[in-house]
């Protein structure tokens, strides 16, 4: 007589399924980001301050340090080789797939977070000025399909890499998700009203006196960033001149380099001379990736004390 196990006709114990991909919702995604953003902000503060000097005379160096640091970190961490997976989408259980369900190759990653890094944080340092509304609207894009965008879920970064951000429990492909096609009538119209806001900006400001005055000091070759604005103070409708630059070196005497640009502004416009005040303001700082630092000193006095400062040197 043959005898069996008493368990012989059991099946195999199988390993637990999970149903197709859920897609992650908004708080985790945000949750991600920040602490992505903390971890890739350590090293770029400590470069900022380490060489505080240089990064405050050349925007550009700061700002190309800031993405050799951020940009390999989220491209290489979300790609298949970290398994879709930065440190903050780990701790709250999200990964990055294509609409296969596959980890994204590196290069698509990388065009991924090339697109969402350099709208958020570093556009302005690297590209013209003349490029600031395309990437405004971008900026605008990534932002309102991020927040409104609730049937995928998917912002302009993954809609340019054809990627979603899904929860780790979970199996299959998302091919049948697709964007609502009322989202891009929506941007067209946001679009619209940007380029009419735009063209009444530039119809209505700077001002010439304005104008003359920036480019003086710019052409001076001392400078690598100068505001300058005219603040009107009401009822008695006085007005005082404001001139923000940003030095490619940092002066040795901020009182003698006032009125060197005090001088600029009044030789650019003789109506400087009329303002009630002239305010220096002298700008420091950097932006290092996700790192921000500024401070800033200020020299004011009138017209005529300018004047009477000028000659005593």
């Amino acid at each position: 007589m043959d005898e069996s196990p008493i368990f012989g006709s059991l099946p195999a114990a199988e390993p637990p399924t999970f149903p197709s991909r859920y897609i992650a919702g908004f708080w985790r995604r945000l949750f991600a980001f920040l602490i992505d953003a903390f971890l890739v902000s350590i090293p770029c503060l400590l470069l900022g301050y380490s060489f505080h000097g240089f990064f405050s005379g050349s925007s550009r160096w700061a700002a190309a340090m800031g993405l050799v640091i951020t940009l390999p970190y989220f491209a290489i961490l979300g790609s298949s080789i970290g398994r879709g997976q930065t440190v903050g989408q780990r701790l709250t259980g999200i990964e990055v797939v294509d609409a296969q369900g596959n980890h994204l190759p590196l290069g698509k990653s990388l065009l991924r977070y090339s697109i969402l890094l350099v709208s958020l944080a570093f556009a302005n340092a690297f590209l013209p000025a003349y490029m600031a509304w395309p990437l405004g609207m971008a900026l605008v894009a990534t932002i309102y399909l991020y927040l409104f965008n609730t049937r995928t879920r998917q912002s302009l970064h993954d809609l340019a890499a054809g990627s979603f951000v899904v929860e780790t429990l979970g199996t299959g492909g998302l091919e049948g998700r697709r964007l609502w096609l009322g989202h891009w009538a929506i941007l067209g119209a946001l679009g619209i009203v940007g380029i009419v806001s735009m063209a009444l900006i530039m119809h209505t400001a700077p001002m010439t006196e304005e104008t003359a005055v920036e480019r003086a000091l710019l052409d001076s070759g001392e400078f690598q960033e100068v505001v300058v604005m005219v603040r009107t103070h009401y009822p008695g409708h006085e007005t005082d001149l404001q001139l923000t630059v940003k030095c490619k070196s940092k002066p040795m005497d901020y009182g003698k380099a006032a009125k060197e640009i005090v001088t600029i502004a009044e030789g650019a416009d003789p109506e400087a001379s009329q303002q009630g005040l002239i305010s220096v303001n002298f700008k420091e700082g950097f932006n290092v990736g996700f790192v921000s630092y500024s401070l800033t000193k200020r020299l004011s006095h009138t017209p005529q004390q300018w004047r009477e400062m000028a000659r005593t040197d």
